[in-house]
């Protein structure tokens, strides 16, 4: 059984994808989110960098008050489904996607954006080897904190057993700060033992690097970093 690690409604849609191949799964939400409130956009002349569909919820939500401002500004976006989630609310002047974070700052490079402004519209909990990036471009660059990332504090009593009975034999990671919660909640647990014997599928190489720097030796990562490329994964996986 697979033990899915993303947000409620994240691990249902995956849940349900993963059934349609026989592929047994158990949800553990190990972060959630709360907006932040009264948020404001100047009118400035600036272009946003945008990598989390939680942000263009927060957009979503303020979007008739900062209608004018949003439409009129570029949004430079990592990652197609927060691509689809922008232009579904309306707005169309988005540069991308890119397929990461180093696709993004070789485009800046590239294109000498060093005169232009950027604000890095993120949550609490951010990419910050891509803020330092930029800044090493020469790009000015602030952040504005749209949300704040909440980390469950321990694992239900049902995953613990499921861990502690070996019924869970693999674990999907879709962050890297949800990686290291899943080090931390198993090692509180007392599970770090049985836990090194899972295998586990990551979204990335670099969250695959900080389960392999934590002593986990059966780790995976997907190509493309994407929902599909994730569920190729396990179904390749699942059926050897």
């Amino acid at each position: 059984m697979i033990l899915i690690t993303r947000p409620r409604i994240e691990s249902g849609i995956l849940a349900k994808e993963l059934l349609k191949y026989n592929i047994e799964t158990c949800t553990e939400p190990l972060i959630s989110f709360t907006h932040n409130k009264n948020i404001f956009f100047e009118n400035r002349s600036v272009n946003y960098i945008i990598s989390s569909t939680q942000s263009v919820d927060v957009l979503e939500k303020n979007f008739s008050k900062f209608k004018n401002i949003l439409e009129s500004r570029n949004f430079f976006v990592i990652g197609e489904k927060v691509t689809n989630k922008l232009k579904a609310i309306g707005l169309k002047n988005v540069v991308g996607p890119f397929g990461n974070s180093y696709l993004l700052i070789k485009f800046l490079k590239q294109n000498r954006f060093d005169k232009n402004s950027f604000i890095y519209l993120c949550g609490d909990i951010f990419n910050s080897s891509l803020l330092e990036a930029i800044k090493n471009l020469g790009i000015n660059i602030e952040q504005k904190f749209l949300y704040k990332t909440i980390q469950r504090k321990k694992f239900t009593k049902k995953t613990t057993q499921h861990i502690g009975n070996k019924q869970i034999d693999s674990v999907v990671l879709y962050s890297s700060y949800t990686a290291e919660t899943f080090i931390k909640l198993v090692s509180d647990a007392k599970l770090t033992r049985q836990a090194k014997n899972l295998h586990f599928f990551c979204l990335s190489l670099q969250i695959a690097d900080i389960l392999k720097k934590n002593q986990f030796k059966d780790v995976d990562y997907c190509k493309p970093s994407n929902q599909e490329g994730m569920i190729q994964m396990l179904r390749s996986q699942k059926t050897i």
